[in-house]
């Protein structure tokens, strides 16, 4: 009851300062919307229950209330809650506006929408039982072995359209101070090294990472460098590192591995991708399972009929 009382009072104070560059229907609509929604809140308040509720609009023989659209006003502001309200009144009453101007024009072939109803809710209500029965029978459960059997079974369908690299990036400011020691230690193999290059990237660095060991697109990697993909990709199969600056960042690129483009994607950056379609064609499977199941039990209980034709 207090906490009904204060939006109220927020609600009657916000609506004393309509924006003056509000005009036309849009102001009526506005302030039609808030003299119903304050009234209708003054009224549930005072009586503790709503015992006849006032249309906040009407078209026709539709009527849209405040109790109809009150979901989307929780946990908003007055503010907030009087905007949503007046464009969702909006938008209703002119949906209604069109519907009435169709109902008006077309003809009666043209409205009988019973046909596409019929098989609107067909789907709808098969689409269901498909996603409940996939998800009471089939088993998600994807081996490894699966999954290397279907690489090895597939390889075509895993060629790489470009480079792929496990990489260490490094993006630092043309300025940094110990721009010439990450220079110096970025190619190394070293652990010292590359625990000391940690530091100093930690410590100053605009981007320093090794993507978690993850396979990533050489051409994606380097996308935001000055130069052009071709070049990147020359350096990564003869040297195995990239440096290249423009006028502000110095990057720094170290090849761990490299998987040409062309060849057979490594399998452990396309397991995931694998894992999906044999869920997909186990999907595929036990959908076709379900629907010849249903079909052969529907003849046996004569619930499907085929007549020969005379």
């Amino acid at each position: 009851m207090m906490r009904l009382s204060k939006f109220i009072v927020a609600i009657l104070n916000y609506g004393s300062v309509f924006q003056s560059k509000d005009n036309g229907i849009f102001m009526m609509i506005k302030k039609i919307v808030f003299l119903s929604v304050a009234s209708i809140l003054w009224f549930s308040c005072e009586t503790e229950h709503k015992q006849k509720e006032v249309p906040l609009v009407e078209a026709g023989t539709k009527k849209l209330y405040l109790s109809d659209i009150k979901d989307y006003l929780s946990n908003l502001s007055p503010a907030d809650s009087l905007t949503i309200l007046t464009d969702y009144v909006n938008k209703w009453a002119k949906n209604q506006a069109v519907l009435l101007h169709a109902e008006n024009t077309l003809s009666e072939r043209e409205k009988d929408l019973s046909k596409e109803i019929d098989d609107y809710r067909t789907s709808l209500l098969v689409h269901k039982y498909e996603q409940s029965y996939i998800r009471d029978k089939m088993d998600t459960t994807v081996s490894s072995t699966e999954i290397e059997r279907f690489y090895n079974d597939n390889p075509d369908n895993f060629q790489l359209p470009g480079v792929l690299v496990k990489a260490l990036y490094i993006k630092v400011t043309n300025d940094f101070k110990d721009i010439d020691k990450i220079r110096s230690l970025y190619r190394s193999n070293r652990e010292k090294d590359i625990e000391e290059l940690g530091t100093i990237a930690m410590h100053g660095a605009e981007a320093y990472g090794a993507f978690n060991g993850e396979w990533i697109d050489l051409g994606e990697l380097t996308a935001s460098l000055p130069g052009t993909a071709e070049t990147y990709e020359n350096r990564a199969i003869r040297v195995k590192s990239i440096e290249d600056s423009d006028e502000r960042y110095t990057y720094f690129i170290k090849i761990n591995d490299i998987s040409m483009k062309g060849t057979v994607a490594p399998l452990e950056h396309v397991q995931s991708n694998i894992k999906n379609i044999i869920l997909n064609r186990r999907k595929t499977d036990l959908i076709r399972q379900m629907e010849n199941s249903a079909f052969n039990d529907a003849i046996n209980r004569n619930e499907i009929k085929f007549n020969r034709l005379k």
